[in-house]
């Protein structure tokens, strides 16, 4: 059967990527402006920065680097935005909580995800993608299987 598949010429198509810097579309763009213009950067509220999450999430934008730059220059910080919009109070117990998984730092948050940024450009040469593990690995801990790339 494989090899029927491979003597048709069909191929696997390549893994999803995540969004990076250079990924976001004319109309992700366009709808970050959109919601953002809808509310004032010096008085939002929980209610506004759950609402502007929600719709971003909705339409696929993934946090990162580039949300990040399109909020900035929008003149809304992504980072204060998110930290709204995130629910107060301890995080809720249950499998999550028992199941072994990481906390991370809001810094440490961010930093892992401009190394998967950088990781998934479409400008890292295989040398740039194996030191960027190593770095999300040492910032994940070694005792972390939680990350697993293949180049």
């Amino acid at each position: 059967m494989v090899n029927s598949i491979a003597a048709s010429g069909m191929s696997m198509p390549p893994p999803p990527r995540m969004q990076s810097a250079a990924s976001l579309t004319e109309d992700q763009t366009q709808l970050i402006n959109d919601t953002l213009s809808q509310f004032d950067a010096e008085n939002i509220t929980e209610t506004d920065a759950k609402s502007i999450v929600s719709i971003f999430q909705e339409t696929g934008i993934q946090p990162g680097k580039s949300l990040a730059d399109a909020m900035d220059a929008a003149g809304f910080d992504a980072k204060a935005l998110g930290d709204l919009a995130r629910p107060q109070g301890p995080p809720p117990s249950g499998p999550q909580s028992q199941s072994g998984g990481i906390n991370l730092s809001d810094d440490a948050l961010k930093e892992l995800y401009t190394l998967l940024d950088e990781y998934y450009s479409e400008n890292a040469s295989a040398s740039d993608k194996s030191g960027l593990e190593n770095s999300i690995q040492e910032l994940l801990g070694s005792a972390s299987s939680i990350f697993s790339a293949k180049a």
